[in-house]
């Protein structure tokens, strides 16, 4: 009796511990799988401040253009705000992850503050119609680096930057041209039902 008493309480903990993808307020929501947004805002804060890489403007406009390339290549963007169907407000923190070894052995091969060593990718989403929001959900991405063919060739020159201690400030540019992938593969994740 014990050994089920102590079961229940673990699998009742487990459930408690886990969370939805989707928190979905105050009833359950349809949303079509063809369904138009419009980004309404689109916020980024940019932690990891570093002259070498790109500026906060420069950071939030990529992210942003990127983002509405997705939704026009997954014909999921609206033509104009009044023909949206949904309403998206997007909130981003870009974090930088730099190399500083602080006067440790790497600094003897290469400078700190120099190399871009990955990124994290946090965002929420609300999802808005007639001004009041129906979803909103959120994900933390961590330590991300680039990976695919396309990031193998980042990673070749980030190992240039480093042999020749000149840095990988280009690998930015490829992070603001693939993260906002995550943002649009959740909304394409969005129950329609």
């Amino acid at each position: 009796m014990r050994v089920f008493a102590f079961l229940l309480a673990i699998c009742l903990m487990a459930g408690c511990a886990s969370k939805p993808d989707y928190y979905i307020s105050p009833a359950p929501v349809t949303i079509p799988k063809t369904a138009t947004y419009w980004l309404d805002t689109f916020d980024v804060d940019v932690v990891g401040k570093n002259e070498r890489f790109l500026s906060d403007a420069k950071v939030r406009q990529q992210l942003g253009v990127d983002l509405i390339n997705r939704l026009l290549q997954a014909k999921r963007y609206a033509t104009s705000k009044d023909k949206a169907d949904y309403l998206l407000d997007v909130d981003v923190i870009y974090t930088r992850r730099i190399q500083d070894t602080q006067g440790g052995f790497m600094t003897a091969i290469v400078d700190d503050n120099t190399i871009l060593a990955s990124v994290d990718f946090n965002y929420s989403v609300k999802i808005k119609k007639a001004d009041a929001e129906i979803l909103h959900f959120s994900q933390a991405r961590q330590g991300l680096m680039p990976g695919g063919y396309r990031g193998d060739w980042q990673n070749m020159k980030t190992v240039a930057g480093v042999l020749t201690n000149s840095g990988n400030s280009g690998v930015e540019s490829f992070y603001t041209g693939v993260l906002s992938r995550f943002i649009v593969d959740d909304l394409r994740n969005i129950p329609s039902r």
